[in-house]
């Protein structure tokens, strides 16, 4: 007889434990060890073998393990072609997916971005990469032989370079990309209007007619611009300046509002009164004095304004 099981990581998520718990119900059910497992897994220099304490640290729960073992183990706990053991490896796959989709949550924290908001290769390949991590963050092997499944193959490398955002990709490798990733054929059409929209973007415009106007978006400034400020937005909103129920631009009026009440603080004159009985008018050093003073007042109330705006020095002239 051999050593008896260790129980579940008790602190392990909960869907990792059931997907353990799973695996540990499959051998029960088998009434084999592990080293029988590992033996039905193939001879071992074939690449569907997995040893018995690769099977057993499967179905221990402490880490999520990939889903070709767990496939695997699901086919060694019965007979092969039979009914049964489709049916288990089914649900061995969604058990792992759930389990998988847990794990990668940490990594979906904050808004994403709209489809209409991706206008570079690089905001595309950071949306793919959201996609990656709601589909269970697949390996890039796994992402590889699931597109070579779907009849068009992109291989890790390339895939690598996608979702790095370093090149576009095709038509038929977003689309095997997003069936890989379980996005809805509705849903997949969106992504196909943005990968277009920057194909478009990349062409060069063509030459404005006379008398007539050239469209601002397409220039590259104007889409670096939109990039920094949707950047802005989502750090903004992670460190919670963003209020869930106000836009962008509801909060930049609440900082402008916000700064002209700061600075109506630092009005000198704004509780003054002219003294009554005194007629004589100020002298030069007086009225350059208080010349001086709202100046500096004016200073200070532009730097709270615009205060990435920088201000060059006042040249008095000779």
């Amino acid at each position: 007889m051999g050593r008896p099981a260790k129980p579940v990581n008790a602190r392990a998520r909960p869907r990792l434990r059931a997907l353990a718990a799973y695996l540990r119900q499959l051998k029960d059910e088998a009434n084999a060890t592990y080293a029988t497992l590992s033996e039905r897994t193939g001879p071992t220099d074939t690449p569907g073998y997995r040893g018995a304490s690769t099977l057993s640290q499967a179905a221990r729960g402490a880490h999520l393990p990939p889903l070709e073992t767990v496939l695997a183990y699901a086919r060694a706990a019965g007979d092969p072609g039979s009914r049964a053991v489709r049916q288990r490896i089914a649900t061995a796959q969604k058990l792992w997916k759930a389990a998988a989709i847990e794990k990668a949550r940490p990594h979906l924290a904050g808004r994403g971005l709209r489809t209409r908001q991706v206008r570079t290769a690089a905001s595309l390949g950071q949306a793919l990469t959201r996609l990656r991590a709601r589909a269970g963050q697949p390996s890039y092997s796994a992402i590889e032989r699931s597109t070579d499944a779907d009849g068009h193959r992109v291989p890790r490398s390339t895939a690598h370079l996608i979702l790095g955002g370093d090149v576009l990709p095709s038509r038929e490798q977003l689309a095997a990309l997003l069936n890989a990733f379980d996005v809805t054929p509705a849903a997949a059409a969106e992504w196909h209007m943005a990968l277009d929209r920057i194909e478009n973007r990349l062409q060069p415009p063509p030459p404005p007619a006379r008398g007539g106007y050239t469209c601002a978006d397409g220039d590259p400034v104007v889409q670096e611009f939109i990039e920094r400020r949707a950047r802005d937005e989502e750090i903004k909103r992670l460190a919670g300046q963003i209020h869930p129920d106000e836009t962008y631009e509801d909060y930049e009026e609440r900082m402008y509002e916000r700064a002209q009440r700061q600075a109506a603080g630092y009005w000198p004159y704004e509780d003054y009164e002219e003294p009554e009985g005194e007629t004589e008018p100020e002298d030069e050093a007086e009225r350059q004095a208080r010349a001086a003073e709202h100046s500096a007042f004016l200073a200070r109330f532009k730097a709270m304004v615009e205060p990435d705006t920088p201000t060059d020095p006042v040249t008095e002239p000779s």
